[in-house]
């Protein structure tokens, strides 16, 4: 996992929350560690999705059932990334619309 995407991200989850908590790590929970609850799910999505507009449309709902920590949030990110960017260039250079992004997120680690 690229240090430099995870400490990204991290930092993003910690934005959203604010707290004031120290930046978060790859193994921090983001519920049972950082106290994330919806609101702040909420705000953590708009604002990786400004951050990084090839992400396209989060799954909400997916997001919130699945993701364990800030490594699992960074891996889903890199695959939905590598997947829009590879959507894109099979749409042809005269597409002018954005790309979905669609797809089976990985199960929460238990």
């Amino acid at each position: 996992m690229s240090q430099l995407l995870l400490d990204r991200v991290a930092d993003d989850v910690v934005a959203a929350l604010e707290t004031g908590l120290a930046p978060a790590g790859e193994h921090s929970r983001l519920y049972e560690d950082l106290g994330l609850d919806s609101l702040m799910l909420m705000q953590l999505v708009h604002l990786l999705q400004e951050r990084r507009p090839a992400l396209g449309e989060l799954p909400l709902d997916d997001l919130a059932h699945h993701l364990a920590d800030v490594g699992a949030l960074t891996a889903l990110l890199r695959t939905t990334t590598a997947t829009a960017a590879t959507a894109g260039a099979g749409a042809g250079a005269g597409a002018g619309a954005g790309v979905g992004v669609g797809g089976t997120l990985p199960e929460r680690a238990a």
